[in-house]
């Protein structure tokens, strides 16, 4: 089985990650599967982010859920340490704005990922609801992703939504904790997968693995079960003829 392609954070290999120049890049490049990061300024505003802070992105150390989107919204956010000035003019994205450009691609699935640390500053319900109001128009493409499971168990609850829980580690508590939730997806770090042979848990869920950046371990992990594999250079993928049929465009 070859599995099908998500473009982990747009395409940091070839972009700032989560950046909206990045996500256009790999749409255009037949991506039918993009994933994103969320967290939550100090006065509400749900940015495109996976650290908490936006060091690593900008240069500078503010801590998202402590700073004002007016302060964020004027710092380049080109990920100064692996591309110098070359993306100088990029900004973090809004996520209403993500969810103009998934919009376009009304064939696209996104997982938009809730991360902990808007959790821990505003509390479950009010970092998923904030979130889930700025994708009202494209809702029917988006599948919500945490590893936080109370957050997961909250949109099941008040929403009725598909979610993917992305497991925090392999053990058999985890795996009675997914017989519960019954997630449409279960996400798993490769390097918390237990040993070939053991078996993946079996489920209603399809399983996903990050991240994996070469043909050959695309197809090595589709042999083991995986459905959907996460990837830093989904162009690059899309186009390798070892995995001709992986579910793009």
């Amino acid at each position: 089985m070859i599995p099908e392609l998500i473009a982990h954070r747009g395409e940091p290999e070839s972009w700032p990650e989560n950046s909206l120049a990045g996500y256009e890049a790999v749409l255009h490049a037949g991506a039918r599967y993009i994933e994103t990061d969320v967290q939550i300024t100090a006065d509400g505003i749900p940015v495109l982010s996976h650290d908490p802070s936006l060091l690593k992105i900008t240069g500078q150390d503010y801590p998202i859920t402590e700073t004002p989107y007016a302060v964020i919204r004027d710092l380049p956010a080109g990920w100064p340490d692996r591309f110098g000035k070359r993306f100088s003019d990029q900004r973090i994205a809004r996520l209403d704005e993500f969810a103009r450009l998934l919009a376009g691609w009304p064939g696209v699935t996104a997982f938009v990922e809730i991360k902990l640390a808007p959790i821990e500053a505003r509390g479950v319900a009010a970092a998923v609801d904030i979130t889930l109001q700025e994708l009202g128009g494209v809702m029917s493409q988006c599948v919500h992703i945490s590893f936080e499971y109370a957050a997961l168990v909250h949109i099941r609850e008040t929403r009725g939504l598909p979610v993917g829980w992305v497991i925090p580690e392999w053990s058999e508590t985890n795996r009675q904790r997914a017989e519960v939730l019954q997630p449409e997806y279960l996400f798993c770090n490769r390097k918390r997968l237990p040993p070939v042979p053991e078996p993946l848990w079996q489920g209603p869920w399809r399983w996903a693995v990050y991240t994996i950046n070469t043909a050959d371990e695309v197809l090595a992990y589709g042999n083991r079960g995986m459905q959907l594999v996460e990837t830093n250079v989904i162009s690059q993928l899309l186009n390798d003829p070892k995995l001709a049929g992986s579910g793009h465009e």
